[in-house]
């Protein structure tokens, strides 16, 4: 039964963790028009949460490995749920602006504080834990983005934030107060205030991060230059074209779901740099096939399901590369790894639309296939050496 409730509140923390951004990204550009904001303006409100949540993932990171796990949680999920009553009160474009910086900032606590928290409480089960993790992770992705279009048609924007709000303050207030007991032994504590040199576990944490960034470069890629391929290359319409966008990411995302759990086996008993071999390959492979898809429907399909194994690995075995470390570089290293996947994700659009226009011939996604490739020497690297030093973990 305390298992039952642990993993439950993981769950709840996964989800609200990615619920905001799920929901709100497909809206926030047209809720900054409905306040006045011009075509430019709105698309800088839109890109400002990464601009400001890539550096601010690595200082959030430093925050938790200073002064522990469940401060900089709490305080991150709060905010959140600040953040959305100003988007709701926001009545012109340049406050919203200041919301959007302000959710970013809050948000950047987030992710990094539970992962080192379920690395601190979780390393004998780490791998099981970490699938329930990114199970509710890409609920909340599947979830949200495939509603709030419908909420606002039904309740308008406020509809969004509010609900945002609601579900981020009742897991706040679980996280606060609750003080679930873990698996093995307390609750999730404070770090001691230590701090520890990550120039010793800057190859793990490299070949983790970097993982991350090949396929959110997919993921922005696919959602930024995609979208334009299939009207000049395939002649679909722009309705059509941004309808096989979300299939592609609505099954991509929920097919992940048994990938999770099958990278927590492979990580548990070989390697978690083994199952980021294999999600590395499934990048590489649904990228090419996304490149041969752009004129047709059968490889696009294709692309989505082998895209899904590839979420599952490279989710849990960069978030499991990076909790098996010490202790004390735990949230610096998920900070960094969040940020590598902000990064990823901001950077694929404008390079996969600059290599297309520039006539490559591999083209946008057959380069990321290959780059995809490259980062497994240094995953294979940072896994052997790993194996050889075998640091004694401070659980």
């Amino acid at each position: 039964m305390a298992a039952a409730k642990t993993y439950a509140g993981i769950g709840a923390i996964g989800f609200v963790a990615l619920i905001d951004t799920s929901m709100i990204s497909p809206v926030i550009a047209s809720y900054a028009l409905s306040l006045g904001a011009d075509g430019l303006t709105a698309s800088v409100i839109a890109a400002l949460y990464s601009i400001i949540a890539i550096p601010m993932s690595a200082v959030a990171g430093f925050v938790v490995d200073r002064i522990g796990r469940r401060g900089p949680l709490v305080a991150g999920l709060l905010a959140d749920a600040a953040v959305m009553i100003g988007y709701l009160s926001s009545s012109s474009p340049y406050q919203l602006l200041l919301f959007r910086a302000a959710h970013a900032a809050a948000d950047s606590f987030v992710v990094p504080s539970a992962l080192a928290a379920i690395g601190d409480a979780f390393q004998q089960v780490l791998g099981r834990t970490l699938a329930v993790f990114w199970t509710f992770v890409a609920l909340a992705i599947v979830i949200g983005s495939g509603s709030a279009t419908a909420i606002v048609s039904r309740f308008g924007f406020a509809g969004v934030f509010a609900t945002i709000a609601a579900v981020t303050a009742l897991v706040a207030a679980y996280a606060l107060t609750a003080r679930p007991v873990l698996l093995h032994g307390g609750a999730i504590g404070d770090n001691s205030g230590q701090v520890r040199d990550m120039s010793t576990v800057a190859v793990p944490v490299m070949a983790a991060s970097l993982s991350m960034m090949a396929l959110y470069l997919v993921i922005g890629g696919v959602v930024g230059t995609l979208p334009s391929l299939l009207v000049s290359v395939a002649g679909m319409e722009e309705r059509s074209a941004a309808a096989q966008i979300g299939l592609f990411m609505a099954l991509s995302t929920g097919l992940s779901i048994p990938s999770f759990f099958a990278s927590a086996r492979i990580s548990s008993r070989y390697s978690p740099f083994t199952s980021l071999v294999i999600g590395l390959l499934a990048v590489s492979i649904s990228s090419a096939l996304l490149q041969l898809g752009i004129a047709r429907a059968e490889p696009r399909l294709a692309a989505a399901l082998v895209f899904s194994a590839a979420l599952g690995f490279v989710f849990h075995g960069s978030s499991h590369a990076v909790l098996q470390l010490p202790r004390e570089v735990r949230g610096r290293a998920s900070g960094i790894l969040n940020a590598f996947g902000l990064l990823g994700v901001a950077v694929g659009a404008p390079l996969t639309a600059v290599i297309a226009a520039s006539g490559v011939p591999i083209g946008s996604f057959g380069t990321l296939a290959v780059a995809a490739l490259l980062v497994i020497g240094l995953v294979a690297y940072a896994g052997e050496r790993t194996r050889v030093s075998a640091p004694v973990l401070r659980p």
